[in-house]
């Protein structure tokens, strides 16, 4: 596993498979747990030395629930120029009246 901060990302194609098979690209680990534990239990998972992963599966069960950081505003839609209009991208050469 590659260790970016809290962020764990597969560095071969079995524990990539692991992660595939849990339903992430990759996972965040909430401050509440030990990433290089996450880790190491992802890369045993991946030998097959691991028969159960229930502490990876509540882990990605918990950043899934997580509120994000801060409320997302809603997209505002940009006004679409009429095609006709003067000056529009469709019709470069009129001009303004």
């Amino acid at each position: 596993m590659r260790i970016h901060g809290r962020t764990l990302r597969p560095s071969n194609l079995a524990e990539r498979r692991i992660l595939k098979a849990f339903g992430v690209d990759f996972i965040k680990v909430p401050r509440s747990r030990n990433p290089f534990a996450i880790a190491r239990q992802i890369q045993r998972l991946a030998k097959g030395a691991v028969p159960e992963c229930r502490i990876i599966r509540e882990t990605i069960e918990e950043d899934r629930l997580r509120p994000p950081p801060h409320p997302l505003p809603w997209p505002v839609p940009m006004p679409v120029p009429f095609p006709t209009a003067p000056g529009s991208p469709w019709l470069p050469h009129v001009e303004a009246c």
